[in-house]
C-alpha cells in the first residue's frame, strides 16, 4: 500500500493513505465531514445545499474507504504539513489531525475524533492564522474558508471571541454553499464542541510532566485533560526547542528566516 513518506510511522500495515482533496467538491461533503463531532447536520443536509442522497454518497466516500484512507493536506509555513486522515479501521474508526515535516522522524498529533478522543489541538488564534497562511504554490488545501472549516473539529478555546468567531465561520460557510441567512446559526452550533468544553491556552507554559517544570515551551500549552498539547510535543535540548519554535511559528502563520528560505 502506498503511504506518504512523512506518514510512514503513523500508517498501519495493510492500509494506504492518499490525498483526497477532490472529495471537498462533493455536494454532501460538509455534513458528512462534520459527522464525528456534529452528527445532527446529517439530518439537515439542506443547510449545506445538499440532499440525503448527496450526504449518503459523501459518507460512503469518506468513511468506507478501508484499504486506502482519504486524507486532506493543509500546508503550513516552514514546510510543515497538517494532515487530516480518515482512519477507517472497521472496528476502530476515527479522524486524526497531525503535523509532519520533512526533517522529522515522526508526526506530531493534534487531535483525534473517535471513541477515545483527544484534543483540542488548536487555539482560536492558531486556527485563524493557519486558515489565512497557505504558502504560495504549496500542494493541498489553500483556500482560507476550506482550511478553517476542515480544522474546526480540532479547535477548542474558552477565550474565543464569540462574535468574531461566528462572523468568520459564517463567512466560510457561505463560501461553501450555506445560505447567508442560515450561516450564523450553523456557526453558533459549530462553536459548541461535544468532545471538549472550553479549555484554555497558555503561551510559553511550563511542562506539567510528572508534576515538575521542564522549562517554557514556545508553543502554547492547553489545559484540556485530553489534549496532546497539554505537554509540548518536543521536550529536551536545543534542537528539540528549535523544532518547537518552528512549529509555533507555523501555527502562528509565519516562518523563521531559515524556514522562509526553504519556501522560496
Amino acid at each position: 500500500m502506498d503511504v506518504p513518506m512523512s506518514l510512514a510511522r503513523y500508517a498501519a500495515p495493510g492500509h494506504g493513505i492518499a490525498p483526497a482533496e477532490e472529495l471537498l467538491g462533493l455536494a454532501g461533503f460538509w455534513p458528512a465531514y462534520f459527522l464525528p463531532a456534529w452528527d445532527e447536520f446529517m439530518e439537515e443536509p439542506e443547510l449545506f445545499g445538499a440532499d440525503e442522497a448527496d450526504v449518503d454518497a459523501a459518507t460512503e466516500a469518506l468513511y468506507s474507504a478501508r484499504e486506502v484512507w482519504p486524507a486532506y493536506r493543509i500546508p503550513l509555513a516552514g514546510r510543515h504539513l497538517l494532515w487530516t486522515v480518515h482512519r477507517n479501521f472497521p472496528d476502530d474508526p476515527g479522524t486524526d489531525y497531525l503535523i509532519t515535516h520533512p526533517d522529522w522522524d515522526r508526526d506530531v498529533p493534534l487531535a483525534s475524533l473517535e471513541g477515545h478522543f483527544s484534543g483540542p489541538g488548536l487555539s482560536w488564534p492558531e486556527l485563524v492564522a493557519v486558515a489565512d497562511s497557505a504558502p504560495a504554490r504549496a500542494e493541498g488545501v489553500r483556500d482560507p474558508a476550506l482550511r478553517l472549516l476542515l480544522l474546526l473539529p480540532a479547535f477548542g478555546d474558552a477565550d474565543v471571541p464569540v462574535a468574531e468567531a461566528q462572523a468568520r465561520i459564517s463567512g466560510a460557510l457561505t463560501a461553501v454553499g450555506v445560505a447567508t441567512g442560515a450561516a450564523p446559526g450553523v456557526a453558533r452550533r459549530l462553536l459548541d464542541h461535544p468532545f471538549w468544553d472550553g479549555p484554555t491556552w497558555t503561551a510559553r507554559g511550563g511542562s506539567p510532566l510528572s508534576g515538575g517544570t521542564a522549562g517554557s515551551s514556545p508553543l502554547a500549552v492547553c489545559d484540556g485533560h485530553y489534549s496532546p498539547r497539554a505537554l509540548p510535543p518536543y521536550l529536551g535540548g536545543d534542537p528539540a526547542h528549535a523544532r518547537a519554535q518552528a512549529l509555533a511559528n507555523a501555527l502562528g502563520g509565519s516562518a523563521s528566516g531559515a524556514d522562509q528560505a526553504c519556501l522560496r
